[in-house]
């Protein structure tokens, strides 16, 4: 896992600098990266925390576990040396009664009747009786009652012992348990390391990809600032040499001069170049049709609500980055696309595409309404 991260981590990285050239989305794209790496990390660490939290509550038990064990083989022992002496002590009285008993077998009654018989009178002769029968109960009585002692001793030593083998066996399930708990920590912490990394690293990313965000934008609004004071120009210019030229001209590229209109001035060049890159300069229907799309653009909320805004949006004119808008900006736009970017900020629009918002050359293949060359959408 951790050298998936690693991998991560790298593949992230080169990613994001790749995208800080190429990629008008670089700082959502890092911001979604460093969100994601986040997440993980925080769970992670939720993760070796509880593994934590597991793992003392598991020594805690163990320890506990160790105490019983230790206390059980204490017993053990007794129960062991108390089971020891329960058998000497048996062994030696079954060896006196045995002894006895030998020594009657071989001697005969005789020693017990001379005993007996030896009375002086009847209360002595039944004492002395009473005498023998207690010797022969006693040593019975004795000998039972060990064996009962070893017994007792004997099963509660077999108890403990059992008692002893099941905590032994206990103990090594937690041990066991320990150290999967402990392998666990070891590899979610190599983990959380790992993420720690990364989302250091893409955070690096981040801001970079930030700052370059930043310096595209000064960029093109350098660029805008530029092309506007050009278009200013290149309206200036024609505006003199109109004073020399009939308006109502038949030359079907001549520029004309601007009328009054409640757009911007640099708009409306700026309108009017545009419409040429994209439609041409000789095809009414098709010019008022790419204007139309434009002007739908900036009348929704969903696009900018300028011209400029609209035709500078990232990644949509083409000619705003191949050099031919900034081209047509410094000649100057035909009289036919001043006319129709007049006439569509006068509210002017072709029926056919005014639910329009896009726009594709017709040599593309895609569907939609073909007009003057372009299909739209």
């Amino acid at each position: 896992m951790k050298k998936r991260l690693k991998a991560f981590s790298r593949t992230t990285i080169a990613l994001l600098t790749a995208a800080l050239v190429c990629s008008p989305f670089t700082k959502a794209y890092a911001d979604d990266t460093v969100d994601s790496l986040e997440k993980q990390t925080n769970g992670l660490q939720n993760q070796l925390d509880s593994l934590n939290q597991d793992l003392t509550s598991l020594s805690a038990e163990i320890t506990d576990l160790a105490s019983k064990i230790e206390d059980t083989d204490a017993s053990v022992q007794k129960a062991e040396l108390d089971l020891a002496a329960a058998k000497l002590d048996e062994q030696l009285q079954y060896n006196a009664m045995k002894k006895r008993i030998k020594y009657m077998y071989e001697t005969g009654n005789t020693s017990l009747l001379q005993i007996i018989f030896s009375s002086e009178s009847m209360g002595d002769f039944l004492n002395k009786a009473e005498f023998v029968k207690n010797i022969t109960e006693y040593d019975r009585n004795m000998l039972d009652e060990l064996q009962k002692v070893h017994e007792l001793v004997a099963k509660k030593d077999s108890d403990l012992k059992a008692e002893q083998a099941s905590l032994a066996e206990m103990k090594t399930n937690l041990d066991q348990q320990e150290q999967e708990l402990n392998d666990k920590i070891s590899s979610t912490s190599g983990e959380l390391q790992a993420s720690s990394e990364a989302l250091a690293k893409a955070k690096e990313a981040q801001a970079a990809a930030a700052a370059a965000l930043k310096k595209k934008q000064e960029e093109e609004a350098a660029e805008q600032q530029r092309q506007a004071e050009a278009a200013q120009t290149a309206a200036n210019n024609t505006s003199s040499s109109s004073g020399n030229t009939d308006s109502g001209s038949s030359g079907g590229n001549t520029t004309i001069t601007v009328p009054d209109t409640p757009a911007e001035t640099t708009d409306l060049v700026l309108f009017a170049a545009i419409l040429q890159c994209e439609a041409g300069g000789y095809n009414y229907d098709g010019i008022l049709a790419v204007a139309t799309v434009i002007m739908n653009r900036v009348e929704s909320p969903l696009y900018p609500n300028t011209i400029s805004g609209v035709v500078y949006q990232s990644g949509q004119f083409a000619p705003t980055w191949d050099g031919s808008l900034s081209r047509v900006l410094q000649s100057g736009p035909v009289s036919l696309c001043y006319q129709v970017a007049q006439e569509a900020l006068g509210g002017a629009r072709l029926a056919s595409v005014s639910g329009c918002y896009q726009f594709r050359s017709a040599s593309t293949g895609m569907s939609g309404i073909n007009v003057g060359g372009n299909v739209f959408f």
